[in-house]
């Protein structure tokens, strides 16, 4: 079964989705906003997980703002549920990669405390729900 729907693009996103789209050799609008609906379910599942998740947060910083790395490695350091994390300088850019697992509140919670952080240029987590049985305990 396949549902239609309709959807309206202010013209700069839809100028940017379509030159995107044929770049990457799509020949179907409607294709590239499927995949990246799929793409889009596939990142945010864990949002709504009910159990465990795991994977890693990248928070993205400039090298110059010390004291946010300060207050970065202070949040990383106390949350149970990070279990490792290790930086990289990538020139004037500071790149953490930060390993977490527990519960998807705590995860959660975790992850808008590092959003909030001045100074932070992005944070990406790729994170995945665990299947009850394998929830790590935070």
């Amino acid at each position: 079964m396949v549902v239609k729907t309709g959807i309206a693009f202010p013209d700069k996103v839809y100028e940017e989705l379509n030159k995107i789209a044929k770049e990457m050799g799509y020949t179907s609008i409607s294709k590239a906003v499927r995949d990246a609906v799929e793409l889009f379910i596939a990142f945010n599942k864990w949002w709504s997980a009910r159990g465990g998740v795991a994977g890693v947060i990248l928070v993205m910083l400039p090298r110059s703002a010390e004291q946010s790395q300060r207050k970065l490695t202070t949040i990383l350091s106390s949350a149970d549920t990070v279990l490792g994390y290790s930086y990289t300088s990538l020139g004037d850019y500071a790149l953490y990669i930060v390993v977490v697992a527990g519960q998807g509140p705590g995860v959660k919670k975790l992850y808008k405390e590092l959003t909030r952080i001045e100074g932070v240029l992005a944070v990406q987590p790729s994170l995945l729900p665990l299947p009850l049985e394998e929830t790590h305990k935070s």
